[in-house]
């Protein structure tokens, strides 16, 4: 999904935050958190802290307020860990800095990552009780041209696929395996922060990619994402975390789609269940898909046994007044879906008000128009 816009948040209106009851515990109602589990907002950690979502102090408050969890919408997607040119290290430099090399890597020098902002928001998560989406390992849109060049050249052909298995098996495992020794460093335990994992983002819209450059055209059943499972999997069970903690394969229009995502789904689980199931980006709009469209895309994916979270819910529309009315029977359809058994662990908006969305403000894509502004689809969305 492309960036949010790194402006700064809005200045707060003057309707005193009292008046606004929070989205993830209404006590009116119910309490979202005991419905979904996770209530998420899309943020940004930039290295200016003046353009900081996670770093500006009214907007901390105000998504700690209404979230429980968070997404990050650039900082843990592979170009911000890898960068946009290659920093080799040998092998044993790597393995100093606790990076895991698999057997089958057979190259002479590894990338060096860099996880000093995933770090520090790890620290920010866990200081504001908040939960943390891993988003995502791989995908082919930000992830550098070099990742997947013959000596990590961007200039040079593909590598072979061996070569390719190998640098999923270390950047998968490493990301990993970095992420949970500091959630023990931060928290005392792992598993306490990040409570799932987008492993593949948008595979099946993948084309003239980097993977597709390397592996071919894979259809439905690519042994590579099923591998890239098969890591993640193994690195959870190391920590005692497999049934605690998530792995999604995330997508966008999955309603379309709904045969293809179960078939590859079940493709990764056919020798074991290594997939939790799908994220549903849900950029969604009034006139296309329809309310029931998209729950019958829900409804397809529960009764295949999937895990669903809601991952980028927006909604464009030409009206304040007609995105409330989708949003209402949008949610109203997802919490019939859930209270009938629907696996369904989460709920996160992509973004936190219409001035700072990917989508342009007119056409009022989510439920504040800027920082505590909230429009009818916020008091919808809680009805």
């Amino acid at each position: 999904t492309p960036a949010v816009s790194a402006k700064p948040s809005a200045t707060p209106s003057a309707t005193p935050e009292v008046t606004l009851p929070p989205l993830k515990s209404d006590s009116i109602l119910e309490n979202y958190e005991d419905v979904f589990g996770h209530l998420g907002t899309c943020v940004n950690y930039g290295s200016n802290p003046s353009m900081s979502q996670l770093q500006d102090e009214k907007t901390l408050a105000f998504v700690k307020k209404h979230f429980n969890s968070i997404t990050m919408e650039n900082e843990m997607k592979p170009d911000a860990v890898l960068g946009n040119s290659v920093n080799a290290i040998t092998k044993e430099e790597a393995e100093k800095l606790g990076y895991i090399i698999p057997d089958n890597y057979k190259e002479t020098s590894v990338p060096k990552l860099n996880f000093d902002r995933i770090d520090k928001i790890l620290q920010t998560a866990y200081d504001n009780g908040l939960g943390l989406r891993g988003h995502t390992l791989l995908w082919h849109s930000q992830t550098p041209a070099w990742f997947f060049g013959i000596d990590y050249d961007a200039d040079e052909d593909a590598v072979d696929e061996d070569t390719m298995d190998a640098r999923i098996d270390f950047y998968v495992s490493t990301v990993m395996d970095h992420v949970m020794q500091k959630e023990k460093e931060i928290a005392g335990e792992t598993g306490k922060i990040v409570y799932a994992w987008d492993v593949v983002n948008e595979y099946l819209h993948a084309t003239n990619s980097g993977w597709e450059a390397v592996y071919g055209k894979c259809g439905n059943r690519p042994a590579f994402v099923k591998r890239a499972y098969q890591y993640a999997y193994d690195c959870l069970d190391y920590y005692g975390l497999s049934g605690k903690v998530s792995l999604f394969y995330n997508d966008f229009n999955t309603y379309m789609e709904v045969n293809d995502v179960i078939t590859m789904i079940n493709y990764i689980n056919s020798d074991k269940k290594l997939c939790n199931g799908v994220g549903m980006q849900s950029h969604v709009g009034t006139t296309f898909p329809s309310v029931d469209y998209y729950t019958q895309a829900l409804k397809a994916f529960v009764n295949a046994g999937f895990e669903v979270q809601i991952t980028e819910l927006d909604t464009s529309s030409k009206s304040i007044s007609d995105q409330a009315n989708y949003v209402y029977q949008l949610m109203k359809n997802v919490n019939s879906v859930k209270k009938s058994g629907g696996n369904i662990s989460g709920i996160t908006l992509w973004g936190i008000s219409d001035d700072v969305s990917w989508i342009s403000a007119s056409e009022y894509p989510l439920l504040f128009s800027s920082l505590n502004v909230p429009k009818d689809s916020y008091y919808k969305f809680i009805q």
